[in-house]
């Protein structure tokens, strides 16, 4: 019976160790094609930082990480995942990066990218060697940001010229611009109670005040009454 079992955990061990080998083995026929992705127009929504966040079960790179107009998207590994975040600037600086708690925390807008941003799959026949693809900003709804692709450029290894693909606006009803509205209300609530207690604490000096000049005002009319009797 023990061996057995010991036969069905090296069987086990064994399987898992080649699920993971294979996952980066391509099938006969086919070949990797390159892919890079950028956010385009980070330059229209200067208020806000996007953070790239990786998952997954190999990540040997900078994780979260910042992401520029100039760099290509990663997630390092074909089987990972990989989730943008929106930050307001503000809120970035006063919190830090490393005390953001990118998925649970309500101040952030995530998008969740579908297609690796760093390679895919063709057949061995197919001339595509690279796409490079553009994302841009559209906006914000609800606790989401919206990316679409707007714009493509797919090149080939044969005499089929680039192939440009421009993509329009999507059309998404109630989408917003900025992100302020919502963004650091912890900070804004606080701001607001300290004004309050500020306010407080001078309609108390006031009414203090006041209850002094009555207390003055008494005084010199009882010394009145004194003189004036004598």
């Amino acid at each position: 019976m023990k061996v057995n079992v010991k036969i069905i955990i090296c069987f086990l061990i064994l399987s898992a160790l080649t699920t993971n080998a294979c996952a980066d083995v391509l099938f006969p026929g086919t070949r990797g094609m390159e892919r890079c992705v950028k956010i385009v127009n980070l330059d229209e929504f200067p208020e806000i930082v996007l953070v790239g966040h990786i998952t997954g079960p190999v990540i040997q790179c900078e994780n979260p990480y910042i992401i520029s107009s100039d760099e290509c998207l990663t997630k390092f590994y074909k089987g990972n995942d990989l989730t943008i975040y929106a930050i307001d600037k503000d809120y970035l600086d006063a919190k830090g990066l490393e005390n953001i708690d990118l998925e649970t925390d309500p101040n952030l807008y995530s998008y969740e990218v579908e297609i690796n941003p760093e390679l895919d799959i063709v057949n061995e026949e197919d001339p595509l060697i690279r796409e490079d693809i553009e994302y841009s900003i559209a906006g914000f709804s609800e606790d989401k940001l919206i990316i679409y692709t707007s714009r493509k450029v797919s090149k080939y290894n044969d005499v089929t010229p680039d192939r440009i693909e421009t993509f329009e606006y999507p059309d998404i009803p109630g989408i917003k611009l900025t992100i302020k509205e919502n963004a650091s209300c912890a900070e804004d609530n606080t701001s607001a109670l300290e004004d309050d207690l500020s306010t407080d604490e001078g309609t108390v000096q006031e009414v203090e005040k006041v209850k002094d000049e009555g207390i003055l005002d008494s005084i010199i009319r009882f010394l009145k009454g004194l003189f004036n009797a004598k």
